[in-house]
């Protein structure tokens, strides 16, 4: 793995990212380069890959495929995630895809999909002439999309029209297929036609190989499973025996994610946190009232620390109600209303705290909130209140002792504001 240098090095960290991000290349438009990049490097991606995440890799001549598996999928709440009929209708789709044609239209697999789920008196049974039903179909059509199986002949605009027209009750769409993506769409750790339930098609098991303890192998696969796909791993959310590996190989784990993804990792005592901007790092939902409040709440429940407290933290329902207060009469001058409400504690509780919950600066708890160390990032030590902009709207800033790596062509270009979120205390 020490050739991982110069040009070559960076074009297979590129594909590494790249397919990290979206587990579908395809050789067409500005991702043409990254397949024939994959297509160069095929050898040395195959065995990071499987060496590092255990993940095989798929290399054809106009696609890449990376058959990901999450180590933990749904880590944190997200809004936008497919309800679980969606899911359902999902895998009916991909079901009836294998007897289409070539092309195909809405109408036509919803008459497939209802007879399908007729036939089975175990499926939930599809009503076309239901506008939640059809509505959910449409979004289930649109993740197959965004997954590369079906692909508008037409303009994207006017396919996004004749979606709506179908979910309207008057109106069509029509895909193109492509089989060879349907047919391993559904990415599991065994074949769905073998798994005992619905869970062998989520999980990875928790033996691993299946035959007692994970080997050191599979302990170092699931940690870095973890580490590609959440922002941080804390140590206290471990399984005992990923946080005892953890423990020992840290150091050597953060050196190979540092070699394939070219990103800078943070390591202190609640865990390892991978910081890049264009990676990991995600965005608050714009400047808007709901990010503002949201970050000033950030900033007083990380104040609410106890000095020198390592790990998570309960903060009960009413001090976090009274915190909620102390937020609203800091925004209220600058955010009046939020979602056409007035700003007061209640409100700034309701829809701050599922922002936080979303990222996984706090986790839901019985007597409250559960405060996790990350949180610290949004402490402000100046005493001026949470900043808005710049690299505060990050979910990970900058390390504020440690300069960020900036690239060439990075160097002539200012600094964003902010930066002022602490790191996870050490």
């Amino acid at each position: 793995m020490n050739d991982w240098t110069g040009q070559e090095g960076h074009e297979r960290r590129e594909v590494v990212r790249a397919l990290l991000h979206t587990p579908v290349l395809r050789r067409e438009g500005r991702l043409r380069r990254m397949v024939d990049q994959a297509r160069r490097h095929e050898k040395d991606l195959r065995v990071w890959f499987d060496r590092q995440l255990g993940w095989p890799l798929v290399v054809e001549r106009d696609l890449v495929r990376l058959l990901k598996i999450p180590e933990d999928p749904g880590r944190y709440p997200d809004p936008a995630v497919p309800t679980p009929r969606q899911c359902a209708l999902y895998c009916l789709l991909l079901a009836v895809l294998a007897d289409c044609d070539r092309q195909t239209v809405i109408s036509e697999l919803a008459d497939r999909v209802t007879a399908l789920t007729t036939a089975h008196s175990s499926l939930r049974r599809f009503d076309a002439t239901s506008t939640r039903e059809r509505r959910d179909l449409v979004a289930a059509l649109r993740l197959l999309a965004e997954g590369g199986v079906l692909r508008s002949p037409r303009e994207a605009g006017v396919t996004a029209d004749s979606e709506q027209a179908y979910i309207a009750g008057h109106g069509n769409a029509i895909y193109d297929v492509d089989h060879r993506l349907a047919a391993s769409a559904v990415v599991c750790p065994v074949p769905p036609s073998q798994a005992d339930g619905p869970d062998a098609l989520l999980l990875v098991a928790e033996g691993g190989s299946g035959h007692g303890a994970r080997t050191d192998t599979e302990l170092r696969q699931a940690l870095m499973r973890r580490l590609v796909d959440d922002p941080v791993v804390y140590l206290e959310d471990l399984p005992p025996d990923q946080r005892e590996y953890l423990s020992v190989h840290r150091e050597e784990l953060a050196a190979e994610l540092v070699l394939g993804l070219d990103t800078r990792v943070e390591m202190r005592s609640e865990g390892l946190a991978v910081v890049d901007s264009r990676f990991t790092d995600t965005e608050f939902p714009a400047a808007s009232a709901v990010s503002v409040a949201a970050l000033a709440l950030a900033d007083l429940l990380a104040g609410d620390a106890v000095p020198g407290q390592i790990g998570s933290f309960v903060v009960g329902h009413d001090r976090l109600l009274e915190l909620a207060g102390l937020v609203a009469d800091q925004i209220r001058r600058v955010v009046p209303n939020i979602e056409r409400k007035p700003v007061d504690g209640p409100v700034v509780l309701r829809f701050s705290v599922p922002v936080l919950m979303q990222f996984g600066l706090v986790a839901s708890h019985e007597d409250g909130v559960l405060v996790r160390p990350a949180l610290a990032r949004y402490r402000d030590p100046s005493g001026r209140g949470a900043r808005v902009t710049g690299e505060a709207l990050l979910l990970f800033g900058r390390d504020l002792d440690t300069p960020p790596r900036r690239s060439k062509a990075q160097s002539d270009r200012p600094s964003s504001p902010g930066g002022h979120p602490d790191d996870i205390a050490d």
